[in-house]
Order: C-alpha cells, then structure tokens, then sequence
C-alpha cells in the first residue's frame, strides 16, 4: 500500500467531536509518519532494532483460532490475519476480488465454477498452495461433526446450506384461523391468513419443478455437488442449484484455506484440532503464542504478496492483541499508553477520547443488534404480548442515548445497506398501544425471564448492562415485569439463550460478513427453534427459493416478502443498527476500517509503540 494523502485519511478515520478538534487529531497523526520514517532508519542502524509493535485490546478473548468451527469476531480478530480465503473484499466497495484464487469463471447455468490459483503463495509450515490443499479444505468441512458445524454460522455448512432439507410445505387449512377463532379475528389477521395461503399455492408450483440436481451428500437442499482439482492450480467447484451470491460469500472468514499438515494428527472427532490453538494459513501473519492471554503474531517473511508489505513500509511487523473486558478500562489502558488501540468504543468513552485528542476510527453499519422473544414461553406465545413488547420498547431511543451518534433503530434484521424496503405496518413506540395488548390477553404482570450478556461488548452490543437497564425501564412502564438474568460471555451466555433450556428474553446481535441478505437471515435464524421457539415451513421455502434468484427487483421483493413475514410472526424485535468504532493513540497514522470486519493489520499504518521505545 502507498502513502496516503491526508485526504484519504481524513474520509476513513473520523474523530467525533467539533471540526477543529478534527483536523488537530488529523494532524497530529499524519505528522508522526515523518517521526516514523526517522525511527526506521535509526531503528535499520541498529544491531537489536525494535520491531513496530501494534498493541491491540479487544472485549474478550478469542474462543478458538479455527475459523471453521468457531463463531465469534474475537476469534476471527485473530484468523483474519493468520488465514485467507480464495475470494477477498475489496476494501472500498465491499465487492470480491481475488484471493488466493487469481481469477474465477462462472458457466452459463450458474452450477460450475473454476478456480485459478495463484502460484508461489506459501503455507507457515514451507508447504505450497495447491489445488489439492484447498480440496483438502473442502473434504474437511463436509466432515465436520454436527456439533462442529453447529458451532460456525460464518463457514462451509452456511454457504452451502449443506446439513438442509427441502422444506414439507404446510396445508392450506393450517395457514388459516381456526374456526373458533375467525369470529374473533381481526380484518388484519385475516388478511395475513389469506396473504399466506395465497404465497403457498404460488410456492408449491415451484415446488413441482427440480429444485436440486444431482445426488447430495448432505441434505437434499444441500446446494454443494462436488469439488475436485482439475489441475494443479486449478479447482473446479460444482453445484446443485444456482447461488448468485457464491463468489461473495467464499470471503467468508470461516471459508479461510488452512494448511493440509494441520488438518490431520487430531482426535478422531477432529482430525484438524492442533487449528484451535495453533493455526496454519498463508497470511501476512503468523501465529506465534497464546500467553497469559495475548496473543502474539508476527509478520510471516515468505508472504506471496510482497508488494502489499513493501508498499506500507510502516506495516506492524508484530501485533499483540489482548482482552479487557470493560470498556472504561480499555479506555485507561489507551490514554496510559499501555495500548495503541481498542475496539469498541461506546458512547461514554467517546467523550473522553475527544477531549484527548484521539483518533477515532468508524465503521459504517453493518450489523444489528435483536431482542430475542422465545414462543415456548407461556406469555411470549402470545402474538399480542410480544407485539406489546414492540410498542413498548422505544428502540430510537435506545439507539440515541446508548450508541455512537450515527447509529439507527432497526425496523427490520436486514442493515439499510441491502436495499431492502421495510414492512409498512412495523409497530412504532406507542405505550398506549402495548397496555391495550396487555389488556387483551388479561397479563396480570406474571415475570418474564431476561437475559443479558456481562463482562463483554460487541459491535453490535457496546454497553449490554445499560442496553437491558433501558429495555426493562420501558417494559415496566406498560406493566411488563422483568426477572433479570445476567450470565457472563465467557460463561457460554450465547449457547444458553440458544438453548432448548432457556425460553424468556435475550439480547443478541449479528454481524454480516459480505453484503448479503442469505447471510443476515442464515445467521440469524439458523437455531431458530431453540432460540426463539419458532419454526416456520412456509418461511424457510420462501428463504431457499431468494437465495437462488439473480440481484434485481425480484430478488429485492422476494426479501421484501420475507421480512414482511418475520414482521407479522415477530420471533425476534430487532432495535438497533449501531456504528461500532476503534480508537487509537497517534502513533497509529491510519487503520484500514471495515463494515464486514475484514481488517488486515498489514494495511496499517504506524510508527513503533510509545511504551517499546523508538
């Protein structure tokens, strides 16, 4: 990467806060290039130079370093740099560009792609990248264990949908009130009824047709057919049924090509289990250690793309990353100069970074954070309490008083930047409403259980004490009582609300990682039935049949369709659309911000660690 005019720094790093204190941090931190430059020379002079040293803090600890069967961001913090994927992210556009893969063609059909790998690209291990090492990826993945690809929402079985069954469609008659209940039904509900028994004749038609060609060693509605290496350097890829959006989704973290030596030698449960502590890619970065919980990498000196790494000569040559927790105390951590930089800045600290002059470093929307409401529960089965829930929660505030200036209530699960319309009845803040629901069902202030992550912030959750603090403030209002249920993230918080065991109200969120709507709802609803109690037939066919249908109006109104459905059924509330943010001390001059989270630290640009010396 070459030297970027300030201009581009200024459109990328944004500091919150007046204009002039703007330009000052702007100039303050290009003004350390120079010292940067002066530290290299004088750091080449010596015998024992200090490595540029970029110390990171995140707000937990990765869970394991195989991106294959591992489903949080701080795990894939860590894989990013140490892994790559056939396809990548342009990192203005968001678009695929190549990868490991040099080139890709498409046939006709859409069911056959060939891949042309690049030549000389090297593993950690010395070992070269070719076609038999990524189908030696592939034959992993289809031989993860249920558990294993439960475990991931980010890789193989999400792309290929390769453990799913073709939906049995419902019966009219199931659609429909039942008969005791027409009477009482309002003009809406029956219209909704109809809508649906209508969306059914027209889904069963498509039905009728070949969905799926080809055999299938997973599901029937598993859209992968094979893959085999067709040359040394080329892999060709083939499927049983269309995915327009295939080449976007192989930048998938958890699509990551490991190095064949790693993936044998484990448990016979996983053959590939050295990955989890140790892992093996071909990025600028090479594991190192996990010690006392920091992570170490360091700059992997056989890298193919040299030219990305002698452009940037002010790359980190060694990154840290450890985990504090509390956002206040990452906060301390940076103005001591312990740390070069955090993640997740919340709404509080921002005040403080201003006033110090630091840099911050947004990213544009691209995830959302949900109120999870479980149908197994007495009074959440109910369609008029979790539609009181709605009214009762006032979702732009929340966004207002406890995101980053910017951030925006979520009507639907799906961020702005899918360009899909929202439904037109979404239910707004109206308390009147929601007493009247109450009312209604005769709830006579019965506890509903609440769940909510502690010692933890995510992009899409910076502060989850105050965020439930704030929910449970405005279901009290209408007469909603609420049992608190914290649980720690460490503890296994988001394998307990997507349990079988729990069934009250949760806080969760997700983050895309290509721009997608299959991802959003994959991800999302993937443990539908344990998390929210729902499940829905009619849902999941019209969710298979989008999927396949090439970007245009089609698509945009088979989506449309789709949360206008999740808007009438109401498993979840989505609130908020939150800009999450990084800040840095000045030493760091420019950091690579990603809506997807596909951040390389061999794009960023520093001069060596305050606290390492010079």
């Amino acid at each position: 990467m070459h030297e970027l005019p300030l201009s581009s720094v200024s459109r990328r790093a944004l500091l919150t806060g007046t204009l002039a204190t703007t330009a000052l941090a702007l100039a303050a931190c290009t003004g350390k290039s120079e010292t940067s430059a002066q530290t290299s020379t004088g750091a080449a002079a010596s015998s024992t130079p200090t490595p540029r040293t970029l110390r990171l803090s995140a707000s937990a600890p990765p869970i394991k370093m195989d991106p294959a069967i591992v489903a949080d961001n701080e795990s894939f913090r860590v894989t990013r740099q140490v892994y790559e994927t056939l396809v990548d992210i342009d990192p203005d556009t968001g678009g695929a560009v190549p990868g490991l893969a040099q080139s890709w063609n498409e046939s006709s059909d859409g069911l056959t792609y060939v891949f042309t790998l690049r030549e000389g690209v090297l593993f950690h291990d010395g070992t070269e990248l070719v076609a038999s090492s990524v189908i030696a990826n592939f034959e992993r993945w289809e031989a993860l264990s249920t558990s294993q690809s439960a475990s991931s929402t980010q890789g193989f079985f999400d792309v290929f949908h390769y453990d799913t069954d073709i939906p049995t469609l419902p019966k009219a008659e199931d659609l429909e009130p039942e008969p005791k209940d027409k009477e009482t039904a309002s003009a809406e509900e029956l219209a909704t009824a109809q809508e649906r028994v209508q969306l059914l004749a027209e889904t069963q038609k498509q039905f009728t047709t070949d969905l799926f060609a080809g055999k299938s060693k997973g599901g029937t509605a598993s859209y992968f057919r094979s893959v085999e290496a067709t040359g040394k350097y080329e892999v060709t890829l083939r499927l049983r049924r269309r995915l327009p959006e295939l080449i976007d989704a192989f930048t998938l973290p958890g699509m990551a090509i490991a190095a064949p030596s790693a993936l044998t030698g484990g448990s016979k449960e996983n053959p590939a289990e050295s990955l989890s502590t140790q892992p093996m890619g071909t990025g600028p970065y090479k594991f190192v250690s996990l010690e006392k919980g920091v992570v170490r990498l360091e700059i992997f000196e056989k890298y193919w793309d040299q030219q990305r790494l002698t452009g940037n000569k002010h790359h980190p040559e060694v990154v840290l990353i450890s985990s504090i927790p509390s956002p206040y105390n990452r906060e301390g951590a940076l103005l001591a100069e312990e740390i070069d930089g955090f993640d997740m800045v919340s709404v509080d600290t921002m005040r403080t970074l201003v006033r110090n002059a630091k840099v911050v470093v947004q990213r544009d929307p691209f995830s959302v954070l949900y109120l999870g409401m479980d149908q197994r529960n007495k009074w959440l089965a109910k369609p008029e309490f979790r539609q009181a829930i709605a009214h009762a929660t006032n979702r732009t505030s929340l966004a207002d008083k406890l995101f980053i200036q910017g951030s925006k209530y979520a009507a639907t699960i799906l961020p702005p930047a899918l360009s899909v319309p929202n439904p037109e009845d979404t239910p707004n803040h109206d308390q009147s409403k929601a007493k009247a629901l109450l009312d209604q069902i005769n709830y006579k202030g019965e506890e509903i259980e609440f769940a909510y992550p502690l010692r933890v912030s995510r992009n899409y959750l910076p502060l989850p004490e105050r965020t439930f603090a704030q929910i449970a403030e405005d279901l009290a209002q209408v007469g909603i009582r609420i049992k608190p249920r914290p649980i720690a993230w460490t503890d296994g918080y988001v394998k307990t609300v997507q349990s079988s065991k729990f069934n009250g109200l949760h806080l969760l969120g997700f983050s895309g990682a290509y721009r997608s709507a299959d991802d959003f709802l994959t991800g999302i609803l993937a443990n539908k039935a344990n998390e929210f109690g729902y499940t829905s037939a009619l849902l999941d066919s019209q969710i298979m049949l989008a999927r396949s249908i090439p970007s245009g109006e089609e698509r945009t109104a088979a989506y449309a369709t789709i949360m206008k459905m999740l808007n009438e059924d109401l498993p979840l509330l989505p609130l908020v659309f939150p800009i999450s943010a990084l800040a840095f001390n000045g030493n760091v001059t420019f950091y690579p911000p990603s809506p997807m989270l596909n951040e390389c630290y061999a794009d960023v640009q520093m001069s060596n660690s305050p606290a390492l010396g010079s």
